[in-house]
């Protein structure tokens, strides 16, 4: 057998059994496809705190209850996204907002300043029609939440992973005898602030609203933990109970 007739019996051979191609996997249909969950909506906004820095913000929601929350050190404002959004849904206003020198506000990190910022977020607040307000702080944001409440008056105050100091900012037991509108604390069972969060709720007159996470989170990050779903709805219902919105 020539060279050329063995070359013709070998294409005739791979002619029959068909070339192997790989198989396209199928594509699944369009609506069964996962999506990534969309953020929740807000509006943009920013304030301008006593000393002239340009403060970030993010708006959800809307009414003329108002709920203000503060973010945490190693955390910004995005921390409270999914917390924003189910308040929103309830009826009310949500204004987040970074603390100078977080996201795009302006200035540098300064948690002295942090009381100053949070003011500056109430003044918004009230001239945007807020008719009644509850402030949310986490660790950080609920030291400064501490003094300005005291000094503002809201309906309601909420306290998470609250510890006496962070830098320059302080929670002094003064301030928190000084707090005479209904306060909640949270706290996780293995976090590093915990004691400190007994301490002062019991120093507040507010033990007995001292709800504890089983797990270790530190602020907002309680959320996440696995009972981190009912502290929320807990947190919730005390903000119904007692910063309602209109009917």
């Amino acid at each position: 057998m020539t060279s050329r007739t063995l070359w013709i019996a070998l294409m005739l051979a791979l002619g029959a059994a068909g070339p192997v191609l790989a198989k396209t996997p199928k594509r699944k249909p369009a609506e069964q496809q996962a999506e990534a969950p969309k953020p929740p909506a807000y509006t943009a906004v920013s304030f301008t705190s006593d000393d002239g820095l340009k403060l970030d913000g993010r708006r959800y929601g809307k009414g003329d209850a108002w709920i203000i929350v503060s973010h945490q050190s190693n955390r910004d404002q995005a921390s409270w996204e999914d917390f924003a959004a189910a308040l929103a849904k309830d009826g009310y206003t949500v204004l987040s907002y970074d603390f100078r020198g977080y996201g795009l506000s302006q200035g540098k990190q300064a948690p002295g300043d942090a009381g100053t910022d949070l003011k500056a977020a109430l003044a918004y607040a009230r001239s945007e029609g807020a008719q009644r307000l509850g402030l949310v702080g986490a660790s950080m944001g609920a030291i400064a939440t501490v003094a300005t409440a005291a000094q503002t008056t809201p309906q309601a105050v909420v306290l998470m992973s609250i510890s006496p100091s962070y830098g320059s900012l302080a929670a002094s037991d003064d301030a928190l005898k000084a707090l005479t509108v209904p306060r909640l604390f949270v706290s996780a069972k293995y976090d590093s602030s915990h004691a400190d969060s007994e301490r002062m709720a019991a120093t507040a007159s507010a033990a007995d609203t001292l709800i504890v996470s089983k797990g270790g989170g530190h602020g907002t990050d309680i959320f996440g933990g696995t009972d981190g779903a009912a502290i929320q709805q807990k947190v919730v219902a005390f903000l119904e109970a007692n910063v309602p919105v209109a009917n």
